[in-house]
């Protein structure tokens, strides 16, 4: 069954995004990775970079700058003196690197929240992968006692969902207790976006978690999908741009405190990130371009397989406007 996610924005009220994060003139991370889903999805984007590279950091080298907080609140300032602030219904977060931008995002979230109290932050706690932090351990603190009090969706993977309530998570179980303390921070919808358990090293699994800030009803679930080997980077960034175009155009079919939205968009997320992956592997393999079989580390891994893995988004926005994969959400 296919949904075609255009239909479903047209359907609902206009959505304009904010996007915060980092972005590449050559491949698909952060905006790069964002902006046209959303776009293709018919949401309206502005977007404010915190780092202006020449390709992600996944290729042995890259140029260009990360910029200070200043840069983010002078462009945001600019916004503000032509009433180019108002309407926002969405604010969206990647990559921060440091702590001052972090302080910057939530001086724009607040004021957002001023104008438009029912404002959707959509928060991807960029921290880490694989065991590993790539930014400063304060970061985790302030993602934790600052960002999570103002979002409503925070999309963090397995580690950083560790990270951020000081938890390990080796069980479903687990992931739900983990999704229950980060509803503590204050965040009503929580989706852990792949947890790998029970040994089985061919399968990821999603874990959501919506609560209704009210009644404090709590829906919980997981999706299953496989795990598919390689270079990929951006996913991440890509899945958060699609769970907020996928959610913010089924909220008002669901209503106001219904429970049930946030599992339908992440089956609807789910689909469109797996088949963009899957097609990215077929084209790096239709390269011919060598995949070693042990893990290449940063810095040592050949450029042209790395551009090989870069997420192959336009020749696949047909799986963005109507998925053709089905993933279904089974109560936990």
């Amino acid at each position: 069954m296919s949904t075609s996610i255009s239909s479903m924005a047209t359907a609902s009220r206009p959505t304009r995004v904010l996007s915060i994060q980092s972005h590449v003139v050559s491949g698909y991370v952060g905006n790069r990775a964002a902006t046209f889903p959303l776009q293709l999805s018919g949401h309206e984007v502005d977007v404010i970079n915190t780092v202006q590279f020449s390709n992600h950091t996944g290729y042995n080298s890259f140029r260009g700058e990360r910029f200070p907080a200043s840069h983010i609140l002078d462009l945001f300032a600019g916004l503000q003196a032509n009433g180019l602030d108002s309407g926002y219904t969405h604010l969206l977060t990647g990559y921060m690197g440091n702590s001052e931008n972090i302080r910057a995002v939530e001086e724009i979230a607040k004021r957002l929240l001023v104008q438009t109290p029912n404002l959707f932050f959509v928060l991807d706690p960029v921290l880490g992968d694989d065991n590993a932090l790539y930014v400063p351990q304060e970061l985790v603190t302030m993602y934790r006692d600052i960002l999570c009090p103002l979002a409503k969706l925070i999309l963090p993977n397995q580690f950083e969902a560790e990270q951020l309530t000081d938890m390990k998570i080796a069980s479903v179980a687990d992931a739900k207790r983990a999704c229950d303390k980060l509803h503590s921070f204050g965040v009503p919808n929580v989706v852990i976006t792949s947890i790998n358990v029970d040994g089985d090293s061919s399968q990821l699994h999603l874990i959501g978690s919506e609560r209704n800030e009210e009644s404090g009803a709590t829906h919980q679930f997981s999706i299953s999908f496989p795990k598919l080997d390689g270079y990929f980077t951006g996913a991440g960034d890509f899945f958060a741009a699609m769970m907020l175009a996928r959610h913010a155009s089924l909220a008002p079919q669901f209503g106001r405190g219904c429970l049930g939205a946030l599992a339908r968009a992440c089956e609807l997320a789910t689909a469109t990130q797996a088949g963009v992956m899957s097609a990215t592997r077929n084209y790096q393999m239709s390269t011919g371009v060598p995949v070693p079989a042990t893990n290449l580390v940063r810095g040592s891994r050949p450029a042209d397989m790395v551009r090989g893995f870069e997420l192959r988004i336009i020749p696949s926005q047909h799986l963005i406007t109507n998925p053709t994969m089905v993933f279904t959400a089974t109560d936990i």
